[in-house]
C-alpha cells in the first residue's frame, strides 16, 4: 500500500499532521512511535518483521495494523459574555432593525437577543433568532 493514495483520502476533521506512525515493538509507548514515509516504508516494515520472528512463539500470521488519528478541526468557541460586548451587540442590533422595519421586537426580547450576539464569534453577522424562547417574547 503506498502512502501517497492514503494522503489522497480526504477527511474533514483531520488535523495538521498526516504522518502514519509505526510502533517499533510490542510494548513500545505512544512517544515512542515512528514516523513513516515513502522513504522509510519498506525499511521499517522489514525491521518490524524481524522483530516478530524472534519471538519465541508464533501465535498467528505475521499482521500489520495501520492506526490513523482523525484530530478535531479547531472551532472558535462561544465568547464570554461582558457588558461591552452586550452593548456592541445592541447598536449591531439597533442598526439591523433600523434597515427592516417588518420586525417588532420588545424590551425582554431585544435584551435577550443582545446577550446571545454577545456569544457569538466577532465577526458573526446580526440575524433574527428563530429559538423557541425568542418566538415566545415576540
Amino acid at each position: 500500500m503506498q502512502i501517497s493514495s492514503l494522503m489522497k483520502n480526504k477527511v474533514a476533521s483531520r488535523g495538521p499532521d498526516r504522518k502514519l506512525y509505526l510502533r517499533p515493538s510490542q510494548l513500545a509507548k505512544q512517544a515512542q512511535f515512528v514516523a513513516m514515509t515513502s522513504k522509510t516504508w519498506s525499511g521499517k516494515l522489514v525491521q518490524v518483521r524481524a522483530n516478530y520472528h524472534k519471538q519465541k512463539t508464533f501465535d498467528g500470521p505475521y499482521v500489520v495494523h495501520l492506526l490513523l488519528h482523525a484530530a478535531n478541526e479547531v472551532r472558535q468557541g462561544i465568547r464570554r459574555v461582558t457588558p461591552a460586548r452586550i452593548a456592541e451587540a445592541a447598536d449591531a442590533i439597533d442598526t439591523y432593525l433600523a434597515e427592516r422595519s417588518d420586525v417588532r421586537v420588545g424590551g425582554i426580547a431585544r435584551t435577550h437577543w443582545a446577550i446571545n450576539q454577545a456569544r457569538q464569534p466577532h465577526n458573526a453577522g446580526v440575524s433574527l433568532p428563530e429559538s423557541a424562547t425568542f418566538r415566545q417574547m415576540l
